[in-house]
């Protein structure tokens, strides 16, 4: 089948490799129509990826369409149009039992070199993790839905309150996505900063009601003026930067919440006595369930998310060595890549 193959780190080829098979009753074979490139990919392309390591078919952010299914397999047939949430987990240890099975120790991960990816033309997949996608709904757009889904899971465990001010610290893909999803949880002031002047214009575009280019302005003096002083009800952490970290204990309220999709490795340096003396509640959050992939479907497909601010270029798998090359230098501004075969 075609790919973008990473042979070995900083190299990406258009070849041939072998192609998924069905091996088991209650698999999908799914033909990949689009593809995006997460910074999990570009990490794999550069072999700093922890179990994404070169030579590897990767890719996880995808929409095709159903060519074949397991005996097993009621609910799709041949000729449907799909996503796929990208993991499963054990199906035995008590997070799998209880519905929380992102966090399985022994998961497994679409485009890992333990389940061929979506940089391939065709992937297979246990039919727990494929999600229909309606009929007014792009390819293109149904590719969005897996990151805009980590933001989801993000707004989701954090228990933003209609009318609360957010603050979200660096509005990549992932702070953009927090961004819609925190907007549409009813965030009456949401407040973001970045060092990327690309990056705060579309989340202005967004709907950001505040943007600080953390670059070249004081972004906790901006954070205390844009809340009133009070400090801001829920503080969504999208940076791994130890200064990020601090900044979001400056800002945050007392009895408010800090929630990260990242987190530095070692936040030495952070006055962490803030979350004792201000009462907060930290909370971590790691990829997504199914239920957050249907719910930003739905959102898309029904008009309240608009992921066209979202894609920055689309090219075709043949030049899957431009694309990876524009996912990783961002030159001239870039938010999600997308490669279609």
């Amino acid at each position: 089948m075609r790919a973008a193959f990473i042979d070995k780190p900083m190299s990406i080829l258009y070849t041939d490799v072998e192609e998924p098979q069905i091996k088991k009753k209650d698999e999908v074979k799914i033909q990949v129509k689009v593809t995006g490139i997460c910074g999990s990919e570009v990490h794999a392309y550069h072999g700093t990826h922890a179990y994404r390591i070169p030579p590897i078919v990767s890719g996880h952010e995808c929409a095709g369409e159903v060519v074949e299914v397991g005996a097993k397999i009621t609910k799709y047939k041949i000729g449907d149009r799909v996503t796929v949430a990208p993991q499963y987990g054990c199906g035995n240890c008590y997070y799998c039992k209880n519905g929380q099975y992102n966090v399985c120790k022994n998961k497994i991960v679409l485009g890992s070199n333990k389940w061929s990816g979506s940089f391939g033309e065709y992937i297979v997949a246990p039919e727990e993790t494929v999600i229909s996608i309606p009929d007014n709904m792009t390819y293109e757009q149904a590719a969005l839905i897996e990151p805009l889904a980590v933001g989801m899971h993000l707004v989701r465990l954090s228990q933003l309150k209609v009318g609360q001010t957010a603050a979200i610290i660096g509005v990549g893909t992932i702070g953009l996505g927090i961004l819609e999803c925190a907007r549409l949880a009813g965030a009456r002031n949401i407040i973001v900063s970045d060092m990327v002047k690309f990056n705060l214009e579309k989340a202005r575009d967004l709907g950001a009601d505040h943007c600080i280019n953390s670059a070249t302005e004081d972004a906790v003096a901006k954070y205390r003026e844009y809340s009133a002083g009070t400090g801001i009800d829920v503080v969504f952490l999208a940076v791994d930067a130890n200064v990020a970290f601090q900044a979001a204990l400056d800002i945050v309220a007392p009895h408010g919440t800090i929630a990260a999709v990242i987190t530095p490795r070692n936040a030495q340096g952070c006055d962490t006595i803030e979350i004792t003396n201000k009462e907060l509640h930290i909370v971590g959050s790691y990829m997504y369930v199914c239920e957050e992939f249907e719910i930003v479907r739905d959102m898309i497909s029904g008009g309240k998310i608009d992921v066209a601010p979202f894609i920055s270029k689309v090219f075709s798998i043949e030049d899957a060595a431009k694309a990876m090359e524009l996912a990783d230098k961002k030159t001239g501004g870039v938010i999600k890549v997308l490669m279609r075969f």
